[in-house]
């Protein structure tokens, strides 16, 4: 019995095919992996900031320093600016509610055609007068 080098040699590519597949899909695997962290690590960068700046106009409101609605503009690196610069905006009602005042501070991502909610909260603050 001969063996034919043929043979040998198409098993050998074969095999090495194989190995060059798999190392394809791994890769591939890697890939999503690292791209699914960087979204994910973005999108809370982007959080900690929301909550950051409604933070402290939360702060301004408790303390009898902001009374009325306001809207305040961000532009990509959080820098305020005005409406046609943003890519983030703050939101804030103030409502009276007998002798409480009710803050609603809402973040908002201004991409497309409709504002995105990234953060909101609410409070309530004791006035000690009756407000309509």
């Amino acid at each position: 019995m001969e063996r034919t080098p043929a043979k040998r040699s198409s098993l050998f590519l074969l095999e090495l095919m194989i190995a060059i597949l798999f190392f394809c899909l791994a890769s591939a695997v890697c890939v999503q992996i690292f791209v699914k962290a960087h979204t994910t690590s973005r999108g809370t960068q982007e959080l900690n900031t929301a909550l950051e700046k409604v933070s402290g106009y939360t702060e301004l409101f408790l303390a009898d320093a902001l009374t009325e609605d306001t809207e305040v503009f961000y532009d990509a690196d959080w820098q305020e600016c005005s409406k046609d610069e943003a890519s983030y905006e703050i939101v804030i009602r103030v409502e009276p509610d007998g002798k409480l005042l009710h803050g609603t501070f809402t973040v908002q991502r201004l991409s497309g055609e409709q504002p995105e909610e990234i953060y909101s909260v609410e409070t309530d603050r004791m006035t000690g007068t009756e407000r309509e």
